[in-house]
C-alpha cells in the first residue's frame, strides 16, 4: 500500500504550497499500490503543429559565368523533413513526436477486438525521423 514510498516520484502536483501545479492532487489509493486517479498523469493536451517538409530551391539560368563553364543550367536545393513540432505540451514534456504512427493492434499487450483494432494510437515503436537533404543539379 505504498507504505514508506509516498513522495518517491517527483511530480508537479497540487499542494497548498504549490497551487499553480501542472497536475491535480493525487487521491487515496484505489487498490494495492495504485493511487486513485494516477492514470490521469498519462493524459496530455493533444494539440500540436508539425511541419513535415520544407523545400527551398533556386535555378541559376542564363548566367554568363555558367555558360563559360559549359553549364547550361544549375539548380541548388535543400529539403528538411520533419524539422519542427510546435505548440505541443506532449512533445515539450517527453521529447517525442505527438503524431500517431500506429494502430491499436500494433501497440496492445493483448489482441484487441475487431472494432478497436484500427484505433490510432501514439506508438513509440517507430518515431518519425528527421532528415536534411541538399542537392545540386547540373545540365551540360
Amino acid at each position: 500500500m505504498l507504505n514508506g514510498r509516498r513522495g518517491n516520484v517527483k511530480v508537479d502536483y497540487w499542494t497548498p504550497e504549490n497551487t499553480d501545479a501542472k497536475y491535480p492532487r493525487p487521491g487515496a489509493l484505489a487498490s494495492g499500490d495504485n493511487p486513485k486517479y494516477g492514470s490521469t498523469l498519462g493524459y496530455f493536451d493533444a494539440s500540436y503543429l508539425k511541419i513535415r517538409t520544407i523545400s527551398l530551391g533556386y535555378n541559376f539560368d542564363n548566367m554568363e559565368w555558367l555558360k563559360s563553364a559549359g553549364v547550361s543550367r544549375l539548380r541548388l536545393y535543400a529539403t528538411a523533413q520533419n524539422p519542427f513540432v510546435l505548440f505541443s505540451p506532449y512533445h515539450k514534456e517527453s521529447g517525442m513526436d505527438p503524431e500517431t504512427n500506429s494502430f491499436g493492434d500494433q501497440n496492445a499487450a493483448v489482441p484487441l477486438s475487431g472494432n478497436l483494432r484500427r484505433i490510432l494510437t501514439l506508438g513509440t515503436n517507430a518515431p518519425a525521423t528527421r532528415a536534411f537533404i541538399a542537392g545540386l543539379n547540373l545540365t551540360f
